[in-house]
């Protein structure tokens, strides 16, 4: 499948009927289902490196762990129930990821940049971040009074501040190809 497709207006029964009788991962976002496209080796390299540096920063944080996709995450807004698979995920110390970073491709920047934001913002979770891992930027906001405050675009030998874990990440060792 080159293209995700949206199905509209369907509820947490309707996407469980779903995502148990294809092979292909499903997300259900304020009441569409979303079928996900394959990613690229970019997009996995990126989504790789994020995982290990948040794994080898959190280890001495003793409640933070990373997670990254498949992983169904749920998150419940005005009682109806969301399923998505971020990227990567970072929890610490919670039910519900700190920080969720997702790496855009041309099937799901779209949506990663609205719905899933909304979604996000709605859910609470503090940072989110969009990576374009083509051009090797990291767009970065933080919740703030409920709303996601866009805190700047990070690259090339930037460091990216991370609060959950209260440090950061090297973005040249995450663009760098092995």
């Amino acid at each position: 499948m080159d293209e995700a497709r949206v199905l509209e207006n369907y509820s947490y029964e309707d996407y469980l009927d779903i995502a148990h009788s294809t092979e292909e991962r499903v997300e259900l976002i304020l009441g569409d289902i979303h079928m996900m496209a394959g990613a690229s080796a970019l997009h996995q390299d990126v989504v790789g490196s994020i995982f290990f540096f948040l794994k080898s920063i959190s280890k001495g944080k003793q409640k933070c762990l990373p997670r990254i996709a498949p992983f169904d995450l749920e998150l419940t807004i005005n009682d109806t129930i969301n399923v998505v698979q971020p990227d990567v995920m970072l929890f610490c110390e919670e039910e519900k990821p700190c920080a969720i970073f997702e790496v855009l491709s041309p099937s799901t920047a779209l949506k990663d940049k609205t719905v899933k934001k909304e979604l996000y913002e709605k859910s609470g979770i503090t940072e989110y971040f969009l990576v374009n891992a083509e051009y090797g930027v990291i767009d970065t906001f933080i919740l703030v009074d409920g709303k996601y405050k866009y805190v700047g675009a990070f690259g090339g030998e930037d460091e990216l501040p991370i609060e959950c874990l209260e440090s950061s990440i090297k973005l040249e060792e995450v663009f760098t190809p092995f």
